[in-house]
């Protein structure tokens, strides 16, 4: 019998992977539906239901393709064969770069060439930077550090890497640790143009990953047990990390919480796995993850029945200073329903909703003054306060994907492990098949 606790694409990944092993599984999920931090907001009356983030991936995530493979949602993606990010300034000046099929890293010295936005030196001096990505950089390296010393401040890190670091990394340059980016964009650029893709969504993630999800894991003979609280786990032995009764909280049904758990994989958040561990045995140190700093996300979702004269593009960056990141639209959405979104929710803390949605009017009218259209659609904001985790440099050391401190029965995974990238889908689906490749 295994015991996968934490119901995101980790806990989901890990009890399909215990399934498949001839395990008899058992999921619990606090939340009344599975897929973690990705997931779809109630419907209102009158609006459309929308995400808690217009999330998209990259082509290069295998792990994450195969569990919606596996579980049968790989089709809702728009699988795009090449790299198309459109961007826009302040001024309105619009441009792309275009990747091409075939062998990404031939690819791209050629679309930085053609790219609208950067002068001419600032293209030399983007493909010296992109060149330094295979170099690496240290580990208490700074975005910020590691931009100036390879000449890319400028053109280069406004129209590049900015933009980089606020969609992958979730945070600033300034705040980051250099080498968890440059470690992600090797994974994704450096094979075909395919898999630099950026793949989006075609449908809400609760029919990619929580309704099918379910479905898969009832199929493989796991039992899902959602809206189900724990607070704790009771007497971890200190040999094999055997646990003797699962705490839940109180008005659970159905569950006394006796043992003893032949093997528990703790897929929860770093914040629940350092409660669930540190009350069970108070004797050790709290994990150090503990003191990893949530970064927000922050959405903007627009409806309107007309054409507001925004681009054909579905992913555009909206380069400068200003809060809003990026402009997303779901793949084969009307051109009247689209988003914005903030990575790390830069310069929106304090402001009410009603204020946030302005700013985000404000700001798309700056970028794109004809479309005029923006000013009567409707809105609905989002935060995700804890979406990811900021890698600072010389931050926290995060627990490798495994045995926890060496017991074997007892195990960690989530997008938060040490699994080489940072919170992403990808990590999360690849920290479950870290966690246990090593089980019998």
């Amino acid at each position: 019998m295994a015991t996968v606790i934490g119901g995101g694409v980790a806990g989901i990944t890990a009890a399909l992977e215990l399934a498949d092993r001839g395990y008899r599984v058992r999921l619990f999920e606090s939340r009344p539906r599975l897929g973690g931090r990705a997931f779809t907001l109630p419907e209102k009356p009158g609006q459309l239901a929308i995400d808690n983030g217009p999330h998209v991936i990259l082509g290069r995530y295998r792990e994450f393709r195969k569990l919606i493979r596996r579980i049968g949602t790989e089709g809702l993606f728009d699988q795009a064969k090449s790299l198309t990010l459109g961007t826009v300034d302040e001024r309105g000046q619009t441009a792309e770069l275009r990747l091409g099929p075939g062998f990404a890293p031939l690819k791209f010295p050629l679309a930085i060439l053609r790219h609208g936005a950067l002068k001419p030196g600032e293209r030399l001096r983007a493909l010296l930077g992109l060149g330094a990505v295979l170099l690496g950089a240290g580990a208490k390296t700074d975005g910020e550090a590691w931009c100036r010393s390879r000449w890319q401040n400028g053109g280069p890190r406004r129209v590049i890497w900015d933009p980089m670091s606020r969609a992958i990394m979730n945070a600033e340059l300034s705040e980051i640790a250099i080498t968890e980016l440059l470690r992600t964009l090797r994974m994704a650029f450096l094979g075909s143009g395919r898999e630099a893709a950026i793949w989006i969504p075609k449908a809400p993630w609760s029919e990619i990953i929580g309704d099918a999800a379910e479905r898969a894991l009832v199929d493989a003979g796991v039992y899902v047990s959602c809206g189900t609280r724990i607070e704790r786990l009771v007497g971890i032995d200190e040999r094999d990390g055997r646990v003797s009764t699962i705490r839940f909280a109180t008005g659970t049904p159905g569950h006394t919480g006796t043992g003893p758990y032949e093997l528990v994989v703790l897929a929860a958040p770093w914040q629940q796995t350092a409660r669930f561990l540190s009350l069970a045995a108070p004797e050790r140190q709290e994990l150090d993850a503990t003191r990893l700093e949530p970064s927000a996300i922050v959405s903007v979702y627009f409806e309107s029945d007309d054409d507001t004269g925004l681009p054909e593009l579905d992913l555009v960056s909206l380069l400068g200073d200003d809060p809003f990141d990026f402009f997303c639209r779901r793949a084969g959405a009307p051109r009247g329903q689209f988003a914005v979104l903030s990575g790390g929710g830069r310069g929106l803390d304090g402001l009410s909703v009603a204020e946030i949605g302005e700013r985000a009017r404000e700001q798309l009218l700056a970028h794109y003054p004809g479309a005029e259209g923006i000013a009567e659609a409707r809105l609905r904001v989002t935060k995700e306060a804890r979406a990811t985790f900021v890698c600072r440099p010389g931050g926290p050391t995060r627990p490798k994907p495994g045995p926890w401190r060496g017991l074997p029965l007892l195990r960690l995974c989530g997008d938060w492990t040490d699994t080489g990238l940072p919170a992403t889908l990808e990590s999360a689906a690849l920290s479950a098949r870290m966690a246990l490749a090593d089980l019998d």
